[in-house]
């Protein structure tokens, strides 16, 4: 107690004001805290513990929860931040214990969007304010008023929670064929919760695992590096569908919410809303009104048609695709038709569609027209739905619109802040951009929504090797493969990654292993036959060439599911700048997706000097490297 109020009247010291009127009441909180007559110490002596010290606008900002263009702002509205004069560089801080009594003061006004008072007028309720704080400092500590205590001693307070997790809903029907049901509840949750965008809400995939563990929630909380959990079971009788939901903090460890929902199953949408609307209250998170507007449904939906959507939803999460997506098809189709006013369904079959590479249709353009008809009927039905936005951009990326892509990726990030896929997708048209730091910083953000996630890892990998965080990429990219060794994407791109760094042999040796788990997956042919070639082994890189032949004479002229890219990467390695150019002219045409990459893509650096290179770049309407 004695080192924080210290530490408070201390930092006022150092602005040169003297603890005097309101703050006289400072030494009722210990007769040896300190005495207003006593001669001042030292500025050095006086500064806050450098626990308290934020050392940049970032760390400002982050601090208020805010951006920074906000805090920058907000210094001529008072807030206290510190100048130093360093050499021929200023540099500022600001310390916590500062900024709490000041945001006490000014929070009111500010949010409000009120003009500043007088500066005189401003300064005396300031400081005046400030003493009165700094009174129930004392009393706080010892009782935690208001959790005045846990906020001084870099503890969220009640009501500062800004990350949470679901945890797997228990079906508590008796019937295990039930667990989908159960399952999907808790995915459609998290996805309510993800609305919110002052919340970071962990992927269902993340918390899977917990779905039988006996350890603490407080535990669990930590593991998962959240700040609350929600859990709670599910029981479907008939029509009628009972949910109990509990929501408790980490630490200390307490419980914020007990509730039952018991409803119509056709009411489902309104009931998932509620209980989000219900958490957001309990842990007094900012909602905008356009979030709260979106958590508000009242619409019903056919239970069929829901039951028919969750298990659509449960084979398309499934990676690798093939069967699942078959299987993911099936069941929108069928939400669809029992529904036909189901939104939803219609945004999971453009995401199917939108996925192209290993997709629906053998043709990556019949895939996209297909995709875009379910975008738009999607849209028509409802427009908040960031998985049909992250379907819609990632079909004008590879359409090669880039304004419209970034229009879209931020419009589905915005929708739901919480949506990992969208990030990720988000960072791979960011590093398309050459805009390396905004990529990493998504890609970053998606891996701590989703960190068990394929997808995730593979391209947040290759997003920090483009921003030249090597160490960071290799890590990513391990531990996807060790998620699963047959994620052919994973291996390409670590061992495009190896190849840049010129350890070829890596690179053989890592898309080796891909071939057992992989069948043969052109893709990695392609990019083992560069390895071999930029290596010296030139026999070995002719003779995956020779296979990758036959595998497209096999397939026919109808089937252009072969990727392009596998000669394309092959002959590059080779150095035949003939063939290489012949079929990336072929991929242009066809808008292969790798074109999406073309200016950034390590494979194809030894035709980045020849004339017809840049020319595609520039048709294709990248920035230039």
């Amino acid at each position: 107690m004695q080192v924080r109020a210290n530490a408070l009247i201390g930092s006022l010291a150092m602005r040169g004001l003297k603890p005097t009127g309101a703050w006289g009441f400072a030494s009722m909180i210990k007769a040896d805290v300190m005495s207003v007559d006593k001669p001042q110490p030292s500025p050095e002596q006086r500064e806050p513990p450098v626990s308290e010290r934020l050392d940049s606008w970032k760390e400002i900002a982050t601090y208020l929860k805010r951006d920074e263009s906000t805090a920058r702002r907000w210094e001529k509205e008072g807030l206290p931040v510190h100048r130093h004069a360093h050499k021929k560089k200023a540099t500022i801080c600001a310390y916590t214990s500062e900024i709490d009594i000041w945001w006490n003061v000014d929070r009111v006004r500010l949010e409000a969007g009120e003009p500043a008072a007088p500066s005189r007028r401003r300064s005396a309720v300031w400081w005046a304010a400030a003493g009165l704080v700094l009174l129930g400092v004392g009393v706080g500590l010892g009782l935690n008023v208001a959790g005045v205590r846990d906020r001084l001693l870099g503890r969220p307070a009640a009501g500062e929670i800004t990350s949470m997790a679901v945890l797997p809903l228990k079906n508590l029907s008796g019937d295990p064929r039930q667990d989908y049901f159960a399952d999907g509840m808790t995915e459609a949750l998290i996805t309510e919760l993800g609305k919110i965008s002052t919340l970071r809400v962990l992927s269902y995939r993340s918390a899977i695992g917990y779905r039988q563990t006996a350890k603490p929630l407080s535990e669990i909380a930590r593991e998962l590096k959240v700040d609350a959990l929600l859990d709670g079971a599910v029981v479907r009788s008939g029509d009628r569908v009972r949910i109990t939901a509990n929501l408790v903090e980490a630490v200390p460890e307490r419980h914020l919410l007990a509730e039952t929902y018991e409803f119509d199953s056709r009411d489902v949408l309104a009931v998932q809303g509620a209980v989000a609307r219900d958490v957001a209250r309990k842990i007094r998170v900012k909602v905008t009104a356009e979030e709260q507007a979106r958590l508000t449904t009242a619409r019903r939906v056919d239970p069929e048609a829901y039951e028919a959507y969750l298990l659509g939803r449960a084979y398309f999460d499934k990676i690798p695709a093939g069967t699942s997506w078959m299987r993911a098809k099936e069941y929108f189709e069928k939400a669809i038709a029992k529904d036909p006013g189901f939104a939803p369904a219609y945004a999971g079959m453009a995401q199917l569609y939108a996925r192209t590479r290993g997709s629906l249709a053998r043709n990556p353009e019949a895939n996209r027209v297909q995709a875009r008809q379910w975008v738009e009927k999607a849209l028509k039905l409802d427009e908040t739905l960031a998985e049909t936005h992250a379907a819609l951009a990632r079909l004008t990326f590879y359409e090669w619109d880039w304004a419209g892509a970034e229009r879209e990726y931020r419009r589905a990030v915005e929708l739901n802040p919480s949506y990992a896929l969208a990030r990720i997708w988000y960072a791979q048209y960011l590093y398309a951009m050459q805009r390396f730091e905004e990529a990493v910083t998504q890609a970053r953000f998606a891996q701590q929504l989703d960190p068990g996630s394929l997808v995730v890892n593979t391209w947040a990998g290759r997003a920090y090797f483009l921003a030249g965080q090597v160490e960071e990429a290799m890590a990513s990219l391990q531990k996807a493969l060790e998620l699963d060794p047959g994620y052919p994407d994973a291996s390409i791109s670590l061992a495009q990654s190896y190849v840049t760094l010129g350890m070829h042999q890596n690179a053989i040796s890592a898309l080796q292993k891909a071939l057992i788990f992989t069948d043969r997956e052109p893709l990695v042919l392609g990019v083992l036959a560069h390895a071999h070639a930029r290596a010296g082994q030139r026999a070995e890189a002719l003779k995956l060439v020779s296979e990758l032949k036959r595998l497209d004479e096999r397939v026919g002229p109808e089937d252009r599911n072969i990727p392009r890219f596998s000669f394309i990467f092959a002959y590059a390695g080779l150095g035949d700048k003939e063939q290489a150019f012949a079929w990336l002219e072929r991929a242009y045409q066809e808008r292969r997706d790798p074109m999406t990459t073309l200016n950034i893509e390590p494979l194809v650096d030894p035709l980045r000097s020849d004339p017809r290179f840049q020319d595609l770049v520039r048709r294709i309407g990248l920035p230039s490297k």
